[in-house]
């Protein structure tokens, strides 16, 4: 039997408190400019993915082997130069996604008859400020330091500042249910130290 699985991102929620199911309004008061057409990109993508019967898995930020988490990823090389800073007091709540979460979750969307939307993220959600000098410390890189959002609007726009002080993380028990799939990698406290030791 035919099945469509389509991949899009956990992180497009309107902020807010708590964490985003999939029946959460996508961001839309006031968006930043740079992130508009990923929502829109988003958008289209889902309507003609869930009107062709299929699956749209919302991964969260991915990491794992040649991700920008890895050991030799750009993110992790900003880290060790300590140039990725706490913005606006780092806010942000980031939802993990290991990159063999993504590929057990995808064999079980094709597996089973499955139809609308899925968040695919971790069970350990955790702000910026909690989870980036853990991985820091773990690299052995500075400490990141607190930047005010005005002055780090001026050097990374409104996109940089929003994403670093205001996305809202996602809740995966829908997916759970649905696919029977628990991601391996429950937490970002283990896959983010098993990527870099691995690279």
């Amino acid at each position: 039997m035919r099945r469509i699985v389509a991949q899009g991102p956990a992180y497009g929620y309107q902020p807010g408190a708590g964490l985003a199911n999939e029946d959460a309004p996508l961001w839309r008061d006031a968006t930043p400019r740079q992130f508009m057409p990923v929502l829109s990109a988003l958008e289209s993508l889902e309507e003609q993915t869930v009107t062709a019967g299929g699956t749209v898995l919302r991964f969260g930020h991915l990491y794992g082997p040649g991700s920008a988490y890895a050991g030799d990823g750009a993110f992790t090389a900003q880290v060790r130069a300590g140039k990725v800073p706490l913005v606006g007091g780092g806010h942000a709540v980031f939802s993990f996604t290991h990159s063999d979460d993504a590929a057990t979750a995808i064999v079980a969307a094709l597996d089973r008859d499955t139809r609308g939307v899925l968040n695919v993220v971790d069970d350990d959600p955790a702000p910026l400020r909690t989870w980036l000098p853990v991985f820091a410390a773990g690299l052995g890189a500075p400490a990141p330091k607190n930047a005010p959002a005005a002055l780090a609007r001026l050097a990374v726009g409104g996109w940089g500042v929003a994403f670093m002080d205001r996305l809202r993380g996602a809740d995966n028990a829908r997916a759970r249910l649905a696919l029977n799939w628990r991601p391996r990698y429950a937490s970002w406290r283990e896959g983010l130290t098993v990527t870099d030791e691995a690279a």
